[in-house]
């Protein structure tokens, strides 16, 4: 039994014997706490949520929420958000984003390579065949600007 769940249970425990919940309402909620949620079922509505999740406009600068979701306010990390799914979808994020489930350890790396898009700088230290690892080192996303690129670009020396 979780902490919290056990917290409940003793919260509910308190309050029947202080008398302010009956008999019956204390039986129901002791019941609701002890059903067991079939794995399917959670599932079924963690994909549910995921789904009304990708109509949440998200500042792509800040990789933030710009409206509330559920129990998240305005400004929360999108990353904050895919770890909660990652915790308890029983096949994880990867599943949630792509469809499939990864080889352990290949989440991270997919969600990495989602940061940032094909980069045409191929003299940058971060640039592999046309692909930016900045993500993957860093672990945050790059600041790319209209005006002047990538902020983090950083050229290759080259031996002559």
């Amino acid at each position: 039994m979780t902490a919290l769940k056990s917290k409940a249970f003793d919260t509910a425990y308190g309050l029947y014997n202080r008398d302010v919940l009956s008999s019956s309402d204390y039986e129901v909620i002791r019941e609701g706490l002890e059903e067991i949620e079939t794995l399917r079922d959670r599932d079924e509505a963690l994909e549910e949520m995921w789904r009304q999740f990708a109509d949440v406009p998200v500042d792509p600068k800040t990789e933030c929420i710009e409206e509330q979701f559920f129990g998240w306010g305005s400004g929360v990390s999108r990353e904050e958000i895919w770890h909660w799914f990652d915790q308890r979808h029983s096949k994880g994020i990867a599943y949630l984003l792509y469809g499939t489930t990864p080889e352990p350890g290949a989440t991270m790396l997919m969600y990495y390579k989602s940061l940032c898009d094909s980069c045409g700088t191929s003299d940058c230290v971060y640039n592999c065949a046309g692909e930016c690892r900045y993500p993957m080192v860093f672990h945050r996303v790059p600041i790319i600007t209209d005006e002047n690129g990538c902020r983090h670009y950083a050229r290759k020396e080259v031996d002559d």
